[in-house]
């Protein structure tokens, strides 16, 4: 079991005249704010050794000093009674203790039994100090959770304190780990729990709902709820869980709607934190009372298909492209129409989203600013547009190619901007040709050039000025290079790389033969014949010929390439 303390400390809180309530989440030390006790001011400090607790320790080490906040000297002779609660206010151990010296050191050793070893005061109060620290054996820190620890002052010098008792209050919170594994779509995941108030007792998976569940005792009473500072708990789930990594994640505590932090930022797992204040707490039980049942759930179901930005997307080829802003509480959203490469004197419609950067809804009601700025230069100013539905659409001409910056700024009057970078270019011309032939689909895998379909029609005879024109017509990037694979290119003509669905085209000038094929996949191959006159035999027949006649190849084989 993975037990560990938070080392995040959360401000002292004055719940009333008389209690000093404290959060150190793992820090492992902790003081309160000044106590008016006899006419003196003091503070009380709590430390914990080890600081951080892993969960394997044999024993934890308690120090309580009580310090004269006017002289800044620790205090002795105090007699202070000691409780300490689970996170569901049940009392796990109660007792007094007085200090000899400049500090309160008990010894805690984590066990099912409770069992105390030391020397007594004539009043029955146990005595802890650095030459003999009290040792306790206590079912503490055996699993995650809240501990809570009440420190009252009872007596400083012998001397009794007048009026009310001052306790100070101080809570920790330890969380466990728990790895559990569940079938979602026919698949088994490992995913993992952590807990920081109690523990697990179910998890479980509804597939038709599409929502994972975690059950935790908890007691919905308004009296315990108003007296804690927060329950928190996270999932950790892998980005292989398809119905999460592309889905938004809705979160439910006892079925109803939860705004928790989603943290998609790690290369393997989402994080989904579920930090419940008081506050909140109580408008839950106020809610729905009658059906917490005392348990509290944890839901994370599916939700809609994400929008994500798909890899490499441009605006240029009519991708929708997502920016987060400045101050991180807008994602904007950016796409243009219409689609394909952006040419000057042409209109260009920019139309933008306005999402919420963690549940990727619609934010409405917007005003904002939008800049245009080509090369560098301001070519559009806009004050004061509206986005009321969350979106707007917004037309531009360029009269000139280059760099644009398109930026988004003083939303709502929000000092946060984003931005977005695109270009404009001359049109691309069109290519015309005489003949055309196809890369064909598939052909990045060897076995077509078993049937000679690797490039359709493999084989072409034109008359010299004539243009050709190879359109990729397969999902993977090709060559069209002249020469062979066994000979090397003959420095006529390369395309270079032809993404698919790009093309190439080129004018052939002079008779000859030419033998081409794809330097990506050199199986691929064929014949350019250029010329009436010209011999029609390629180069890769006679070969086959020629092992035809060998006998290297059976009369089947030169057939089927031919």
């Amino acid at each position: 079991m993975n037990l560990k303390f938070l080392i995040i400390i959360f401000s002292v809180i004055v719940i009333s005249s008389s209690i000093q309530f404290a959060y150190a989440g793992g820090s492992g030390s902790e003081e309160s704010d000044i106590l008016f006790i006899n006419e003196n001011y003091f503070k009380v400090k709590l430390e914990t050794n080890p600081s951080i607790l892993e969960g394997n320790e044999n024993q934890i080490t308690f120090d309580i000093t009580t310090i004269n906040d006017d002289t800044q000297k620790i205090v002795s002779a105090i007699e202070y009674k000691i409780e300490i609660f689970d996170g569901q206010g049940n009392l796990i151990l109660d007792f007094d203790a007085f200090s000899p010296d400049e500090k309160l050191e008990t010894i805690i050793v984590p066990s099912e039994s409770l069992n105390f070893s030391g020397e007594t005061t004539e009043n029955d109060f146990w005595i802890g100090s650095n030459q003999s620290p009290l040792t306790i054996e206590a079912p503490l820190f055996l699993q995650g959770g809240l501990v809570d620890a009440k420190i009252t002052i009872l007596s400083i010098d012998s001397i009794p304190v007048l009026g009310n008792e001052t306790t100070f209050q101080i809570m920790f919170t330890m969380g466990e780990f728990i790895p559990f594994s569940t079938e979602i779509d026919d698949t088994t995941h490992d995913l993992m729990f952590a807990t920081y108030f109690d523990k697990i007792e179910e998890f479980s998976y509804d597939s038709k709902n599409k929502k994972l569940t975690a059950q935790m005792p908890f007691n919905w009473d308004r009296e315990f709820i108003e007296s804690i500072p927060f329950v928190h708990a996270e999932y950790y789930i892998p980005k292989t869980v398809d119905i999460f990594e592309d889905h938004e994640i809705l979160l439910t505590v006892n079925d109803l709607s939860y705004f928790g932090t989603i943290d998609r930022s790690g290369d393997d797992e989402i994080v989904v934190h579920f930090l419940l204040s008081s506050k909140k707490l109580l408008k839950m039980f106020d809610e729905a009372s009658s059906n917490q049942n005392d348990k509290m759930i944890f839901g994370i179901k599916s939700g809609n298909a994400r929008d994500i930005q798909k890899e490499n997307a441009s605006l240029e080829d009519g991708d929708k492209v997502i920016v987060l802003s400045s101050e991180e509480d807008w994602k904007f959203h950016l796409s243009l129409t219409p689609k394909g490469k952006i040419n000057p004197d042409k209109d260009i419609t920019l139309h933008i989203e306005f999402h919420d950067p963690i549940t990727n809804s619609i934010i409405k009601q917007n005003v904002y600013d939008l800049e245009i700025f080509l090369n560098g230069k301001i070519v559009e100013s806009m004050k004061g547009l509206d986005a009321y539905d969350g979106t707007d659409s917004v037309k531009v001409t360029f009269d000139d190619v280059g760099s644009v910056i398109a930026r988004i700024s003083n939303v709502n009057n929000f000092g946060t901007t984003g931005e977005f970078a695109f270009r404009v270019s001359e049109p691309k011309e069109e290519l015309s040709s005489d003949y055309v032939v196809d890369i064909t689909a598939g052909s990045y895998l060897p076995g077509c050039e078993n049937d000679n379909s690797c490039y359709i029609p493999p084989s072409i005879t034109i008359q010299p000025s004539q243009v050709v024109l190879w359109e990729n017509k397969d999902s993977s990037a090709h060559t069209v290079t002249s020469g062979t694979p066994d000979i090397g290119t003959s420095g006529s003509f390369d395309s270079g790389i032809i993404a698919g669905g790009e093309k190439f085209s080129f004018k052939f000038e002079e008779n000859g033969f030419f033998d081409y094929y794809c330097t990506l996949h050199p199986w691929m191959m064929g014949t350019i014949i250029v010329g009436e006159n010209t011999p029609t035999v390629p180069e890769w027949i006679k070969n086959n010929a020629g092992w035809w006649a060998e006998g290297a190849i059976d009369d089947q084989a030169f057939v089927q390439g031919i």
